[in-house]
């Protein structure tokens, strides 16, 4: 697939392991970005197809910026991922354009991303 995939999340070890995960599936156009005040200038260098965004981010606003991304890119899919155990940023990101999210799920359940 050639599919241009950004993860913008600041997590030193998730990030990393989404990547490799989505690298294992023959994924292999894969940016990421560590840093949301980035994020922008990386979405217009890289013209993304996907961006899994972090709900949370700790230098932006996650949904002023999906809100952002969609403005400056309207055809770039987002993915909301939070590691919250409510879907409320989540679905703040939806209104600023977020079209999908992602749940965590309890740690015993993320052996597929372990060696990722």
């Amino acid at each position: 697939m050639n599919a241009k995939i950004m993860i913008i999340d600041a997590h030193p070890v998730y990030a990393p392991k989404m990547a490799g995960f989505l690298e294992s599936l023959t994924l292999k156009n894969i940016v990421v970005v560590s840093c949301g005040l980035k994020a922008m200038e990386a979405v217009l260098e890289h013209k993304p197809d996907v961006i899994v965004l972090s709900a949370t981010l700790p230098d932006a606003d996650s949904a002023a910026l999906a809100g952002q991304i969609k403005a400056a890119s309207p055809s770039t899919a987002i993915i909301v991922q939070t590691g919250l155990l409510t879907t409320a940023q989540a679905m703040e990101a939806f209104k600023s354009a977020g079209v999908d999210h992602v749940l965590p799920r309890r740690e015993k359940d993320w052996s597929a991303f372990q060696g990722a």
